[in-house]
């Protein structure tokens, strides 16, 4: 079979949906399958650095693997404008290059970096004559909803949620594959009962191959003392899906006892700094993004993890942080709801605490046990048992493959 795989970014690009593609994309060929990406050519530093990314495409896995790298727009995310240019001239170069490769594609798998490529597969896959299939990694326009970018009763609204439908109709769709249960259940409001649908969680970046070991931000924190307070560690994105407000009033709260630190970047970082400057005598550090070279061991020199998600947001997307953290042994402080996919692991795992929003007394409770290390060592061996089932590279990506390849109808997972 000749499968096309349509996103936005791929590696050496870090964003985790490329990442997590490759993985997949290896797995097909290793399947016996022949692959193309299609993606944005991004910004690799040098010329040098390009034509060595391009050659080394040319005979990815015997041939069997090659990358198209469209000359997209790269405006980046100053604005909401310079957004839609670099989608739009994506957009663009993907209907180009569909309409004249060959061998024409048997099926086409789109993601969803940047959003309703759905729709350009379902239309190609028709012109091409072949088949579509979708790895939603966020899901529109509910995702817009909850950041607040739509109402959700607008007109706009309500004809993009037919649009999502329509994209993801028809008889020659083969599957629509979520990340977790709680996505799972909220995709069905856009599918027919004849469209096969699967889950299948994904796993922590840390667990992945490190490239050249290029990253945002050469930061990096100090915190393997063994005189330290115990170290809580938020690493990742600070995007407006996540909650910071019970953390950062639990380091007032709760004693000089405890060391809470920050990494990343995103719209909710101003309210972590805010916080600093309000509270100087807080226990509180902030750092930017670390390199992923050295994302293992930033993420072994924590004791508890935290991690959040606003309810709101549950079933949009399922971010792929635990799945590192548990990777990596270690207990997770999650403020969100029982029901999130989240929630559900941790609940389901034992691997570490979930504390309803605003739940100061659950917050507080969670922390005396954090501070036990026999506590923390059997959340920890926990959640590592649950990530080796659940969340292993090697298993998920070839299970994702296999789904993306098969010709039979899946059910969804139970």
């Amino acid at each position: 079979m000749h499968v096309v795989l349509l996103n936005q970014y791929y590696p050496p690009d870090v964003a985790p949906t490329g990442v997590m593609l490759e993985a997949v994309a290896e797995a097909m060929v290793a399947r016996g399958h022949r692959v193309t990406v299609i993606c944005a050519e991004g910004g690799y530093g040098s010329e040098e650095k390009t034509k060595k990314y391009r050659k080394e495409d040319e005979g990815a896995l015997g041939g069997n693997l090659r990358v198209v790298r469209i000359r997209a727009t790269r405006c980046g995310r100053g604005s909401f404008a310079a957004k839609l240019l670099d989608y739009a001239s994506y957009y663009l170069g993907v209907i180009g290059k569909l309409s004249t490769l060959e061998p024409a594609p048997d099926r086409i798998v789109a993601l969803t970096t940047p959003p309703y490529l759905s729709v350009l597969a379902r239309v190609m896959s028709k012109l091409r004559r072949g088949d579509h299939a979708h790895w939603v990694m966020d899901l529109y326009p509910d995702v817009m909803v909850s950041h607040g970018m739509l109402r959700p009763d607008a007109l706009a609204t309500r004809a993009l949620r037919v649009l999502a439908r329509w994209s993801f109709g028809g008889r020659r769709n083969r599957l629509v594959l979520t990340l977790g249960p709680d996505m799972a259940r909220r995709a069905e409001t856009y599918l027919s009962k004849a469209t096969p649908q699967q889950w299948v969680p994904l796993w922590g970046m840390a667990s992945q191959p490190l490239g050249d070991g290029e990253g945002s931000s050469s930061c990096k924190p100090e915190i393997s003392s063994a005189s330290r307070p115990l170290v809580l560690m938020y690493s990742g994105n600070m995007g407006l899906g996540h909650r910071f407000g019970e953390f950062l009033e639990a380091s007032v709260t709760h004693g000089s006892d405890l060391r809470w630190c920050f990494y990343g970047e995103g719209k909710r970082r101003p309210e972590i700094e805010a916080f600093i400057q309000q509270h100087p005598e807080a226990p509180v550090e902030l750092g930017g993004y670390v390199p992923r070279a050295e994302l293992a061991d930033h993420l072994a020199s924590a004791d508890v993890h935290l991690a959040s998600l606003d309810p709101a947001w549950d079933g949009t997307m399922v971010p792929s942080k635990l799945q590192g953290i548990f990777s990596m042994g270690k207990p997770v402080l999650f403020v969100g709801s029982e029901t999130s996919s989240i929630g559900r692991w941790i609940v389901t795992s034992g691997g570490g605490w979930v504390i309803a929003p605003g739940d100061t007394t659950a917050m507080s409770v969670a922390l005396d046990e954090a501070l036990v290390p026999a506590i923390r060592q059997e959340k920890g061996e926990r959640a590592l048992a649950y990530a080796q089932e659940h969340f292993d590279r090697e298993r998920n990506a070839a299970l994702i493959a296999q789904s993306f390849t098969k010709e039979v109808k899946l059910a969804i997972n139970k």
